[in-house]
């Protein structure tokens, strides 16, 4: 894994989301010869896996919950909530399930799919393509918790109410198991408690509030090192009162960074001459498709952002496999190595220009670090 102030590649050969995922999957009795975590089992108990959305390992720090010499994992990339809870929930990498950042282009419609509504980015119609096929199918995502309840496993997944019913939730969420929903983090702690009670062979519960606070107010404002603080303490309570019969994993899909400029794409004229499709992915991780001259017209214009092609080298660093080339099409991926972010009308567009004071999806440390805590091991 390299970091420096610049970058922070993911650690996919044993310190990411995604060999996380392998080591609950090696837990529950499923069968892999992937990679798990560096010398982590949960074997013996029942597993518990809390994802608080937004809590960055330097926030954890901050918050005074966690010590700088305290174990991390880096995140997916892009670190977005789509394409780090896709990992999680299938145990395939971010370059196998295609799920790349908030908006993904798929060869199968023809079109830049928005993975948050799953619909095309320029239509507000919220799963409009589930007739054609389930998200599952167009983005080949495997389901954990699926396999799991085969195998006479018991499953109950935790999560906000406004998820349900979704089709982007049938991949961050699965399609079986038992299903419990909440509206306010007091709820989320009280059904977590109550179904930790009911001996299941694996919880999962995913937590979104220091992510809105963080987007809202900034990543190192009061209000979300309070938060995060506050949540961190809670669910430890809960996870020390259950040790006996649960391995808790406690972790984030991803951080955040202050955010910088707002960087409009369509505003230069040479860049949208050469692209011949909008890009797609997150504003802090851009995939583009273009002529010979964006390389330079990117050179020229956009000296923040660095650029990588896709060769099967960058593909396996990034995103830990180039499988995902048969989904969707990309020639490089841009990622800015300061604070700034890009947008494009519809394709790149999450927030507006100006709301968000936290943003994510790139790879610096603030992004790609988060916490690994075990509890019950």
């Amino acid at each position: 894994m390299m970091i420096s102030e610049e970058i922070t590649l993911p650690d996919y050969d044993g310190g990411s989301l995604y060999n996380l995922a392998q080591t609950i999957m090696r837990g529950l009795d499923l069968r892999t010869t992937r990679p798990g975590i560096h010398d982590t089992k949960l074997n013996g108990k029942g597993i518990s896996l809390v994802v608080i959305d937004g809590l960055g390992y330097n926030i954890g720090i901050k918050s005074g919950f966690l010590k700088p010499e305290d174990p991390f994992l880096t995140s997916v990339f892009p670190s977005i909530t789509t394409t780090a809870l896709a990992t999680l929930m299938s145990g395939q990498l971010p370059g196998e399930h295609g799920i790349l950042g908030g908006t993904t282009f798929l060869k199968r419609f023809g079109t830049i799919v928005n993975n948050f509504q799953y619909a095309p980015a320029y239509s507000n119609e919220r799963d409009s393509l589930k007739h054609l096929y389930s998200m599952r199918e167009a983005f080949g995502a495997n389901d954990i918790v699926f396999l799991a309840e085969k195998e006479g496993k018991r499953c109950a997944i935790i999560s906000p109410q406004h998820t349900s019913k979704s089709e982007l939730s049938t991949i961050t969420g699965s399609t079986e198991g038992d299903h419990f929903y909440f509206y306010t983090i007091w709820d989320a702690l009280d059904i977590y408690r109550r179904v930790l009670a009911q001996n299941y062979d694996y919880v999962y519960l995913y937590i979104p509030y220091v992510d809105k606070v963080s987007h809202i107010y900034g990543p190192n404002s009061d209000v979300t090192v309070t938060a995060a603080r506050q949540i961190l303490s809670a669910v430890n309570e809960i996870a020390l009162a259950e040790k006996s019969k649960y391995v808790t994993v406690i972790t984030a899909d991803h951080g955040h960074v202050e955010a910088g400029r707002h960087i409009k794409l369509e505003e230069n004229a040479e860049f949208v001459k050469t692209i011949t499709l909008p890009p797609f992915g997150s504003t802090r991780s851009v995939f583009m498709s273009g002529s010979g001259s964006l390389v330079d017209v990117m050179a020229s214009s956009f000296r923040d952002l660095r650029l990588f092609d896709n060769s099967k080298q960058n593909m396996k660093t990034l995103l830990g496999s180039s499988e995902c080339l048969h989904k969707t099409s990309f020639d490089y991926i841009a990622v800015p190595s300061g604070p700034d972010s890009y947008f494009y009308p519809k394709t790149l567009d999450e927030g507006t220009v100006s709301d968000f004071k936290g943003r994510h999806g790139g790879l610096s440390a603030d992004e790609m670090l988060i916490p690994l805590i075990i509890i019950g091991e």
